[in-house]
């Protein structure tokens, strides 16, 4: 996550390839009473920063990742209650096979997964994955709408609740009448399967999402359970919680089912002057060319034309205006007025980046925590570490108990050893998706295809029965009815 921070002896995340580093991370987060461990997976890294990933590879980020899913069961050994949240890309990802791994997945924590939802938007991890290049932003979000409804489908439409029987006198393990083919011919994907894996403790698992552009946050309203959310300040990020959780409610969902988690980068220390000197340490460790090149891989904008010491000078070249706004943004914020040159920014993105980074006591945290609650309305934090595990240790020993003292912070577990879903909601016995969720349309028996399949029937070429022509609607043949309103 921070570039360069590995080179500090404290640091374990050179072993991140050992059981014993995410065993060890997993009772921590436990003993924390914390809801669950976010896994920002990536397939690649960054080749953006001099057109290539030497720079990511110097710093040592984003390098030498062990596929995330593979640690889940270990983790989930040792624990009870903790949630996991795996990212996994609608758009390249075969819909029955990551289906499955997730319901797997479900099974062997016993309810304890969840799913970052992601349209990935980089150019090296298409290529990676056997694309020529990214799939435009909207219809990345066209075609994951429908790979959700293919998920619900797997997930929801294909065993019945009583399908699974295991009747030793009659010789039967699961009810064939009630376990269905799921049949889908779309626009993008097509599947003809009965699901092999019976429903698991929460069927789908939670709803992960990030994104507030005009089509992530249509997304949102309409699938996310659970929403990671950006911004340095509350004020940057009150509008797009309140946009999404309107359009929640306008689709008929309970706004307040919607937990906002906002990411942030804290350094703390059991006095100001120990966090100080950890921040002054951390900046020593930091890596500012890594840095540089993620900012570049998070912006698809080349900074390494610029002299590492100077000013910004963003003048016409592609991509000039995008840092000019972001770092004046940044400026409007922060209260920044020290002049950017690519060091300040190389360490200021290899030391928290775009989350805020706040450094102080327990109780100075708490308070920039609280604030975001009151002025955001967000409902929890997404923490990225500087140090792994001091950053860890940090928030289970110091910042937690301030937080439980202010009701910030649960002492324990809503439902020990409970399903993620029901932790997150606070409702015992809620294990599966909510009957207001779009999801819950593809219940067993309902015979609902989904709003993809529906849409594309409303636009699907016909005859009118007499001459074989197509209708024409509002001047246009269908076809090119149905490429719009894909595109809109």
């Amino acid at each position: 996550m921070s570039p360069g921070q590995w080179r500090d002896p404290s640091d374990k995340g050179t072993t991140k390839d050992s059981l014993d580093y995410w065993i060890n991370l997993a009772k921590l987060a436990e003993e924390g009473k914390i809801s669950f461990i976010f896994f920002a997976d990536g397939y690649t890294t960054h080749e953006v920063y001099e057109g290539t990933s030497e720079s990511m590879l110097r710093a040592g980020t984003q390098f030498a990742t062990i596929d995330l899913m593979t640690v889940i069961p270990a983790m989930a050994a040792v624990t009870k209650t903790l949630g996991f949240g795996i990212t996994g890309s609608t758009s390249y990802l075969t819909t029955f096979i990551l289906w499955r791994t997730f319901s797997s997945l479900d099974h062997l924590t016993k309810g304890r997964i969840a799913w970052n939802v992601v349209t990935s938007w980089s150019k090296s991890t298409a290529k990676a994955l056997g694309a020529e290049d990214v799939i435009p932003h909207d219809e990345r979000y066209a075609m994951a709408h429908e790979y959700m409804d293919m998920m619900y489908k797997l997930w929801e439409s294909s065993w019945a609740d009583d399908s699974v029987v295991w009747d030793r006198e009659r010789r039967v393990a699961f009810e064939r009448s009630k376990v269905k083919r799921i049949e889908h011919q779309g626009k993008y994907f097509k599947m003809s399967a009965r699901g092999d894996t019976h429903p698991s403790p929460q069927r789908t698992p939670v709803i992960f999402q990030a994104g507030t552009s005009t089509a992530g946050r249509a997304f949102a309203s309409k699938h996310a359970e659970a929403i990671y959310v950006g911004g340095l300040i509350p004020a940057q990020t009150k509008g797009s919680i309140a946009a999404i959780r309107t359009a929640a409610a306008e689709r008929g969902r309970n706004p307040a089912s919607l937990k906002f988690f906002v990411g942030i980068s804290p350094i703390l220390g059991a006095t100001l002057e120990e966090a100080q000197a950890k921040y002054e340490r951390a900046k020593e460790y930091a890596d500012v060319i890594g840095g540089l090149a993620q900012f570049s891989g998070y912006t698809g904008i080349d900074l390494s034309r610029f002299p590492l010491n100077d000013v910004f000078e963003l003048k016409d070249a592609p991509g000039d205006d995008a840092v000019h706004s972001f770092l004046e943004n940044f400026n409007k914020v922060s209260g920044n007025t020290e002049p950017w040159t690519p060091r300040l920014l190389g360490e200021k993105m290899a030391l928290g980046g775009f989350h805020p980074a706040p450094v102080g006591t327990p109780a100075m945290v708490a308070d920039v925590f609280e604030q975001w609650i009151d002025e955001a309305d967000v409902d929890g934090f997404n923490i990225a570490y500087i140090t792994t595990p001091g950053s860890f240790e940090d928030i289970v020993y110091l910042l937690r108990p301030e937080l439980v003292k202010r009701g910030l912070m649960w002492e324990d577990y809503t439902v020990p050893g409970g399903t993620l879903r029901e932790n997150l909601t606070g409702v015992k016995g809620q294990k599966g998706i909510s009957s207001d969720h779009y999801a819950a349309k593809f219940k067993y028996g309902s015979g609902f295809e989904g709003d993809s399949i529906e849409a594309l029937k409303a636009v699907e070429p016909k005859t009118n029965g007499v001459n074989g022509k197509l209708p024409v609607l509002n001047g246009k043949p269908p076809a090119t009815v149905a490429e719009e309103e894909v595109k809109a």
